[in-house]
């Protein structure tokens, strides 16, 4: 590495030294010399002092990558071989286990469709099921009216039971039929001309009577119960429908179409994470695994690089140099590889933070105004960056 000092700092001590041995002069050697007026002197400005920068660097691709693959597996296809062009988007690598996945792709697809078309029902048979609800409250409507007319009309309730409640008269009426059953069961075999047992046989008949009308009661308030039940319920469903499908058989058929299109979105990701694809069109230069062995993820397998567009990076440029530099400023560039050639170029980027390792160093990425036939990423160059002085003018 060649560092130039700068010069400035010199030339004000050297121009010192000439006067203050001018001024200590002998008198009788100054009285011989004409006398005349002492120019002004035209001070130095820092301004006009522009300081050389140099900094070491390293020829780069303006883009580049260090691949990997994103998950583990062992590998079917190496692709590309060091040193073939590669377009955005081809594949690189390949490995094994997409047969199996595309097997899962098909039945997530398959799903999906079931789904979706499960939905689709929802809203395509809507319109038939208002339209049942709208029969069966129809339906329901002439079972309440018949119910009732026979609860009304057909139904005699006899007098001991008005003030019963339908249960309370069918607990009370079979409790008095048993009871007078009791009371009969004993003259049952007697001839029917037994006075006691026309009696009892009289008895029981009211009783079995008043306990069928209880029965009868029951039967016919419970058939209307049921009918004002059922008419209710189409009236529900009818109002239902009529804003849309069932709002929780839609949630479930919504969420099973969403869990659907979740497995076919990972199936088909995990497809592609088994290609390692080109991020961008470059040259491969170095390939680091081969067929049939298993790679993990993050592990570099492939370093690609846009080589049809080279740069210069740094590789020493100290804080101070840095501080003394700002983008846009031109350069004169230098490689080892090729002696005497001598380019130019312009300052694109500063890094802002240093680099790591020791010392404190930034990066700086220079352009080249031209690029020379056979310069390769890796080769060694010199910068020489010219700095317009802006920390000599602090001072």
């Amino acid at each position: 590495m060649h560092k130039q000092i700068y010069s400035y700092t010199v030339i004000l001590i050297f121009i010192s030294l000439i006067i203050a041995g001018c001024e200590s002069l002998p008198s009788e050697i100054s009285s011989i010399i004409p006398s005349q007026a002492t120019p002004t002197e035209k001070p130095i400005l820092f301004d006009d002092i522009q300081p050389t920068i140099s900094a070491t660097g390293e020829v780069v691709p303006e883009e580049w990558s260090s691949l990997s693959m994103s998950v583990a597996g062992v590998v079917e296809e190496v692709l590309v071989s060091e040193g073939d062009y590669v377009d955005k988007g081809q594949v690189l690598i390949r490995l094994k286990g997409k047969e199996d996945l595309e097997a899962s792709i098909a039945s997530a697809e398959f799903e999906v469709e079931s789904a979706q078309k499960a939905l689709d029902d929802l809203y395509d048979n809507n319109d038939d099921i208002q339209m049942e609800a709208l029969q069966r409250i129809s339906q329901y409507t002439i079972e309440v009216q018949d119910a009732q007319y026979q609860l009304d009309k057909q139904f005699t309730m006899p007098s001991n039971q008005k003030d019963l409640e339908k249960m309370e008269a069918l607990d009370l009426m079979k409790e008095i039929r048993d009871e007078v059953w009791d009371r009969y069961e004993p003259y049952k075999n007697r001839l029917d001309t037994d006075e006691i047992k026309k009696d009892l046989q009289d008895e029981l008949d009211e009783a079995e009577t008043d306990y069928n009308s209880a029965v009868n009661r029951v039967e016919y308030e419970i058939a209307l119960q049921i009918a004002k039940d059922n008419l209710q319920e189409a009236r529900d469903d009818y109002a239902l429908y009529s804003e849309g499908p069932d709002p929780a058989e839609l949630a479930l058929a919504e969420a099973r179409l969403k869990t659907a299109k979740s497995q076919l979105k990972a199936s088909e990701a995990a497809l592609e994470d088994l290609e390692l694809l080109a991020p961008f069109s470059g040259t491969v230069t170095e390939v680091d695994v081969n067929t049939n062995e298993y790679v993990g993820p993050g592990k570099a397998v492939v370093l690609l690089g846009d080589l049809e567009h080279l740069q210069i990076e740094t590789t020493d440029m100290s804080e101070m140099d840095t501080a003394l530099i700002e983008i846009g400023d031109k350069t004169q560039i230098t490689f080892d590889a090729f002696p005497g050639l001598e380019l130019t170029g312009t300052v694109n980027k500063i890094a802002p933070k240093a680099s790591e390792g020791s010392g404190v160093n930034y990066k700086v990425i220079v352009l080249m105004d031209e690029v020379p036939v056979g310069l390769r990423w890796g080769m060694t160059a010199f910068v020489d960056i010219e700095s317009d002085g802006r920390v000599a003018e602090s001072q």
